[in-house]
């Protein structure tokens, strides 16, 4: 279908959905556009105006009026006025002052709303540009005022994105000044794609990564042209959306539209409560929004809470957060977001404020944010009310818990609770094998699930980023310590010196890989990045602070941890050491005495976190502003995001919702070829870490049981399990560099080996820019995500075992790729407009990988190759390769080849096989140990044995009950006398000690 065609269509179908078409207005210069305005202002002003039209002079004072829309979010505070009525001041020519109504949001498809659609209308006097005149496709007006541009590409002749590069040509040009700086939204249409976004504030911002398309309410993408124009452009759809869609964010001065699964959640929270209206009855759960972790919770949650407050029988919204800062948090981005008229409604209050407040009448309705251990507090104090009000409770995953929200409902009997959470709490589904440690569901603290929107969805969406992940097994774990459990690794292994300043050297030996831009012109630049350090404690804390000092001075390092943070002892030494950091932090940084202010911690975090998410006054791109790392325990975890984090170093165990909700620090959307994922290492128990991966992936995509009955549903009634073929795993570096050669092979073909070559051709010119310009971005992300140009890539097989074959892309060095990417640029400037290409909006998808610190594959190899020939130098072979090992450690081995010799060993090892092998050969070695010294002390080997298995390394004898009353029961049988009694415990505690 050709764009005229196309055109037609659109228009055609916009009639349907409740325009009017205007050809008389349309293939016109801009100048028809202000002459049709100045119609419809006397119109609709008709009675202000006293029967007497608008002059020239009176005119042109409103068109200077339109010169202080520097940005759209200024125009949609224009449109949104006070009272759903948007308005320009104006003094008349005989002196009077009036205000000229131009907008009313609050008459949706009624009223005085006048809907028009226009088309090709010519720009000649842009400022920016000397071309003679900009012809653009669609406008749609809304009263006279352009709030919608739609630029049309026939598919089958244009990349849809050129549509979006023209956009931004049409910023740069000058064009969204005067009337039409009034221009909301954008939009991109081709027959079967379909797109739309936020007018950005000038010509830099414009990203791909912020165009978003439609999913209907069944999460279904809508890519039908027709059927978008219905869903999204029509009438009333198209009004709601650049009016309580849209989202000023004053601080940044930029204007955000709410997302199609935004929108489809806050419709039905408001259809909840108007159903409860509407049958004369007040639910208490009305019922929770699954959004999964940095799809823009919090814009959701401000947007329902300013809706709901305007509810006429809403008394007020209680907005409730788990921790303080986060109050703070969410009351500077609610005020942000908010309308002048509004922003005194939204309150921070502690439980006597809220207290004092709910007692007056005539207050008027408000969003009060309160965190939920405030509200209980002021429960338990009689706060009590029978009016009418919302409750919305944000990461509901974790803030619903216990009797304080039993105590709450019966003090607020006619409040309505809403829940918001990227992880909700589910019930296991043995069908689906998704396992929860879950015995109550966040359904049964808000009632059913309204809307949901899961990670598999974001990242197909680009919404939020996938990961990129990296698992550590250690020495000290594997060999010094087999037998540990988790809380003897702690003691033991993860608190020893040795392997924190291990874990500190590898950040700091990879630390450019992941902190560095994307390469430009044969330089990445440097620090581009934030990372975060998240460990087990506030002694690790303070232990990896003083360790960064020590070993990274380089870097710029800052650490917190909250004060209900309860494990470990030595609190007073630990406030002490918080202090110590918060004044080094401000000699770095010049900032406030945080020590004098009256909310120290408080303040000094909210520091950090502006300061990691570049927001004011860390916007300005100073490298002065500049921190590395921030090292934390809980603290952060959660509700806290930045798209500047682009890696979260993990030394703690965690499961699930808080697993997900850690990693999704790091992927929230920048450039995706300067992040193509969020980057997660885990150095503790990285078996145990992708196991637990896994299954968080399983539970957070598929979504378990809301409800113990729900388990007795048929399997047809859920997706199929299908995360690893849904394409949210990614490609290994092998994957994605068998891909790519071919590409750069006819690359090579085209411009030389070394891409010295223009192309001579048009043809070969337009296939080089293609071609480039699809290597590219991959090629980036592969250096992102760590993969180093001219190395060997390992290649698997379908099963993940390695093969023994390796592969290297076709770009030996960061010179080869600059070359390629400086001929592409040339190559670039050679081509029409129309043909230049720019393709980075590329789909990113989970990254999983695995890594150890041995090198257990050679191991395995070896090993394998003894069984199959056991010659000396095959032994040897072995020997010389674990000779780096601790004794222990090779002990194991030579009991493995000892028992390759006695056939105890006939079918080859694998990395895992090896692992089961060695711990049996651990144990073996070590009950033999332990008998033997049974005998030589004349004690039962099997009651020691008995012993052993309870034993806890570094806990002091009475802190282990089980083990002290087993060794009196040793101690009466073998009838040790007051002193022998002493020196058996001792002795056995001691030897034991030595086992590990």
């Amino acid at each position: 279908m050709a764009e005229d065609q196309f055109e037609k269509a659109v228009i055609k179908k916009l009639e349907d959905e409740g325009w009017t078409y205007r050809p008389e207005l349309s293939n016109k210069p801009d100048d028809i556009l202000y002459r049709h305005w100045r119609d419809i202002l006397n119109r609709n002003n008709r009675a202000k105006l006293d029967g007497t039209p608008l002059s020239d002079e009176e005119f042109n004072q409103l068109k200077l009026e339109l010169e202080k829309n520097k940005t759209p979010c200024d125009a949609q505070l224009v449109i949104a006025g006070a009272g759903g009525i948007g308005t320009l001041p104006l003094t008349r020519d005989d002196g009077s002052q009036i205000e000229i109504e131009i907008f009313y949001g609050d008459e949706v498809a009624g009223g005085r709303s006048e809907y028009e659609v226009v088309n090709q209308i010519t720009f000649k006097h842009l400022a920016n540009t000397l071309s003679q005149e900009r012809r653009i496709d669609v406008l749609l007006l809304i009263n006279g005022l352009p709030v919608a541009h739609v630029e049309e590409k026939d598919e089958s002749l244009q990349n849809q994105w050129n549509a979006f590069e023209q956009l931004k040509k049409y910023d740069d040009d000058g064009m969204y000044t005067g009337l039409m700086s009034f221009v909301q939204v954008q939009f991109i249409l081709s027959q079967h794609s379909a797109h739309y976004f936020a007018r950005p504030k000038n010509p830099s911002e414009y990203n791909q990564d912020f165009v978003f398309g439609w999913r209907d309410t069944n999460g279904k993408d809508v890519t039908d042209t027709m059927e978008f124009i219905r869903q999204v452009m029509g009438i009333p759809a198209l009004h709601r959306l650049v009016t309580v869609n849209m989202i000023p964010d004053a601080e940044n001065g930029n204007l955000m539209v709410m997302r199609s699964y935004q929108i489809q959640a806050t419709r039905a929270i408001l259809e909840r409560m108007k159903t409860m209206d509407n049958n004369q009855l007040i639910e208490r759960e009305g019922g929770y929004v699954w959004h999964t972790t940095g799809s823009g919770k919090t814009v959701t949650s401000f947007k329902v809470a300013q809706l709901l407050a305007s509810m006429p029988k809403v008394r007020n919204v209680l907005f409730i957060v788990d921790r303080v800062d986060l109050v703070d948090q969410t009351l500077s981005n609610f005020r942000s977001f908010a309308y002048q008229q509004f922003k005194n409604r939204i309150k921070k209050v502690k439980g006597h404020e809220l207290k004092r407040d709910l007692r007056l009448k005539n207050n008027g309705s408000h969003i009060y944010l309160i965190t939920v251990q405030g509200l209980h507090r002021a429960v338990k104090r009689e706060l009590k009310s029978d009016e009418r009000m919302v409750i919305l409770m944000d990461e509901a995953h974790r803030s619903a818990s216990g009797d304080a929200v039993k105590e709450i409902k019966s003090a607020l009997p006619n409040t309505t609770w809403f829940g918001f959470t990227g992880t909700p709490n589910f019930y296991s589904d043995e069908i689906y094998d998704i396992k929860t440690s879950r015995d109550v569901s966040t359904h049964d603290i808000f009632g059913p699930r309204l809307h949901q929107y899961t990670i598999k969805d974001a990242i197909g969406d680009g919404n939020v980023l996938g990961f990129d992940v990296t698992y550590y097994e250690t020495d000290i774990e594997k060999q010094e310590h087999p037998n540990y459990s988790d809380a003897e690794l702690e003691k033991a292994a993860y608190t020893s010196n040795a392997y924190r300043e291990a874990v500190v050297q590898d950040i700091v030996a990879h630390w450019h890989e992941n902190a560095d831009g994307p390469l430009e012109a044969g330089q990445r630049q440097p620090n581009q990045f934030h990372a975060m350090l998240a460990v087990s404690g506030k002694q690790a804390v303070v232990a990896y602070y003083h360790l960064f000092q020590k070993l990274a001075p380089e870097l710029r390092v800052a650490m917190t941890f909250s004060r209900d943070e309860t494990n470990g002892s030595g609190s007073s030494d630990l406030q002490a050491e918080l202090k110590r950091a918060m004044k080094n932090y401000q000699q770095t940084f010049d900032t406030q005495d945080f020590l004098e202010s009256k909310h120290p911690e408080q303040d000094y975090v909210s520091d950090i976190t502006r300061r990691l998410a570049h927001k004011k006054p860390y916007d300005r791109k100073d490298d002065g502003d500049r921190l590395d790392l921030v090292i934390v325990s809980d603290q952060l975890l959660t509700g806290f995001d930045s798209k500047y984090v682009n890696v979260i170093y993990m030394d703690k165990i965690l499961k699930e919702g808080l697993l997900i909700q850690a990693m999704s620090r790091t992927n929230r959307v920048i450039n995706k070829n300067a992040k193509p994922y969020g980057k997660v290492r885990f150095y503790r128990r990285g078996a145990d870490m992708e196991e637990h991966v896994k299954n968080a992936l399983v539970i957070y995509t598929l979504g378990g049981n809301d409800t113990i009955t729900d388990a007795e549903k048929h399997a047809s009634d859920k997706d199929d399990k299908g995360l690893i073929d849904s394409g949210v795993l990614a490609d290994k570096y092998a994957e994605q560099i068998e891909k790519i050669n071919p590409k750069l092979e006819r690359l090579e073909e085209i411009a030389g080996t070394d891409f010295s070559q223009i192309p001579r051709s048009s043809k070969e010119q337009k296939e080089f820019s293609q071609l480039a310009a699809e290597v590219n971005g991959p090629v980036q992300q592969l250096m992102q995500q760590g993969y180093q140009l001219g190395t060997p890539a390992e290649v698997y097989n379908e099963d993940g075992v390695k093969t023994g074959k390796s592969v290297s892309l076709k770009l030996n060095s960061d010179d080869d790729f600059s070359a390629l990417q400086a001929r592409w640029n040339d190559v670039n400037e050679k081509l029409a407009p129309e043909d230049r290409i720019d393709l980075t909006n590329l789909k990113l998808h989970l990254q999983q990988q695995s890594q150890e610190i041995i090198d257990y594959d050679r191991l395995v190899d070896l090993l394998n190759a003894y069984m199959d020939n056991q010659t000396e130098a095959n032994r040897k072979a072995v020997e010389n390769h674990i000779t780096p090992l601790d004794e222990q450690s090779q002990n194991e081995i030579s009991a493995i080849m000892d028992k390759i010799d006695d056939g105890d060993y006939q079918e080859h090892f694998d990395t895992e096989s090896l692992k089961q092998a060695r711990k049996a050969i651990r144990g073996e070695l070590q009950e033999l140990r332990i008998r033997r010294w049974a005998d030589d002390q004349g004690y039962s080997g099997n009651q020691i044995m008995k012993l052993f298995a309870v034993y806890r390394p570094s806990t002091d004898l009475n802190d282990n009950p089980e083990f002290h009353q087993l060794i009196k029961k040793v101690e009466d049988e073998e009838k040790l006398g007051f002193f022998d009694r002493a020196q058996f415990e001792q002795a056995v505690q001691d030897f034991f000690t030595s086992l590990h």
